[in-house]
C-alpha cells in the first residue's frame, strides 16, 4: 500500500477540506502528491481548483485555493461548508511569515469553529524555521485549537502523518498504517544495496544477506517473494532500481498493498532522480529520499 492507498482509507464519508496559504507555499503540489504519490511541479493556482478523490464510492472534495493576493478574498466564503481548514506555510521563507499571519488572522471567525491544521511545508530544505518559530510568527497560540506538522510536498515526508491527524479531527477515530513494513531496501539495477531503513533490527544477522542474494537471483527467475524466518520479503524492479520490503508473515498485511507501496516508492525515486536516465547514480540523494519517503510507510 502506497501513499495514495493509505490516504484512500482515511475518509469514510463525504467531506470537504479547504486548503489555503500564500502563493508558492506548495498547496497544489501537495494535492498532486496525494493523487500520484510523487512530486509534480505546478504553475500557480488561479482562483480555485477542486480535486475529487473517490474513496469506496464516496467523493472527497479538496478545495485548493489560489494563494495570490487577488484570490485570497475567496478563502473565507469557501470555508463555510468545510469540515476542516488546512493552512500551508513555506517553512523556508521566513520573510513572508508576517504576511501569512495577516491572512490567517482574517480567517479567525471561521477557524474558531473548525479544525485548523497548519502544514509547515518544504522541511526538506536547509535553514528552515522550527515549528516553535512558526507558531510564534503566525500567532497560532491565539487560535482556539490547532495542530501543526512539518511536511515536504517534494519528498513526501510527513504527509501521511498529517493526514492521519486530519482523519482523527474529522472522525474521532485513530488511523493506523496498513503496511507497517519491518524494513525497506533499495538496490541499483545490478543488485548492489544502496540504502536500507527499518523500524527494528530485522536486517541484522543473515536476513540482509539473504535479501541481497534473493534480489540477485531474481534476474534468473520469476520470483518476486520469499518467506524466511517468519517474514515475507517482496521484491520489485523499476527502470533503473530495485527494491525489497520486509513484512511480517502473520497474514495481517495484504501482500498486494505491500507490493503497491514498494512500487510507488521506486516510481517516486525514478521521478526525483532524472540523472538515472544518464546512468548516473547519486547514492546520497537516494538514501535521503528513501529516508524522507519511508516515514509514510514505517511506524
Amino acid at each position: 500500500m502506497g501513499v495514495r492507498d493509505i490516504l484512500q482509507r482515511i475518509f469514510t464519508k463525504d467531506k470537504k477540506i479547504v486548503l489555503c496559504g500564500l502563493d508558492n507555499a506548495g498547496k497544489t503540489t501537495m494535492v498532486t502528491f496525494l493523487e500520484k504519490g510523487t512530486f509534480v511541479d505546478h504553475t500557480p493556482t488561479m482562483g480555485k481548483e477542486t480535486t475529487e478523490i473517490e474513496v469506496q464510492g464516496i467523493r472527497i472534495n479538496i478545495a485548493d485555493m489560489g494563494g495570490q493576493k487577488d484570490f485570497r478574498s475567496l478563502w473565507l466564503g469557501e470555508m463555510k461548508d468545510a469540515e476542516c481548514v488546512i493552512f500551508m506555510v513555506d517553512a523556508s521563507d521566513s520573510e513572508r511569515f508576517d504576511e501569512a499571519r495577516g491572512e490567517l488572522m482574517k480567517l479567525s471567525s471561521i477557524i474558531k469553529e473548525k479544525p485548523l491544521i497548519v502544514l509547515a511545508n518544504k522541511c526538506d530544505k536547509g535553514n528552515i524555521a522550527s515549528l516553535g518559530e512558526i507558531i510564534a510568527a503566525l500567532n497560532l497560540q491565539k487560535c482556539p485549537s490547532f495542530e501543526i506538522f512539518p511536511i515536504s510536498c517534494k519528498t513526501g515526508a510527513g504527509i501521511v502523518e498529517a493526514f492521519m491527524k486530519i482523519y482523527y479531527k474529522l472522525t474521532g477515530k485513530q488511523l493506523t498504517k496498513k503496511i507497517s513494513p519491518k524494513a525497506l531496501t533499495v538496490f541499483d539495477k545490478g543488485g548492489v544495496p544502496l540504502t536500507s531503513t527499518s523500524n527494528e533490527d530485522v536486517l541484522q544477522g543473515g536476513l540482509f544477506a539473504a535479501i541481497t542474494s534473493f534480489v540477485r537471483e531474481s534476474f534468473k527467475t520469476e520470483l518476486s517473494q520469499l518467506r524466511l524466518e517468519g517474514n515475507i520479503i517482496i521484491f520489485k524492479r523499476s527502470r533503473h532500481l530495485m527494491g525489497s520490503i520486509v513484512i511480517d508473515d502473520s497474514g495481517n498485511v495484504n501482500i498486494d498493498d505491500a507490493e503497491s507501496g514498494l512500487d510507488e516508492l521506486l516510481c517516486h525515486l525514478e521521478n526525483m532522480c532524472p540523472e538515472l536516465e544518464k546512468e548516473e547514480l547519486n547514492t546520497e540523494k537516494i538514501e535521503y529520499l528513501v529516508k524522507q519517503y519511508s516515514s509514510n510507510l514505517l511506524n
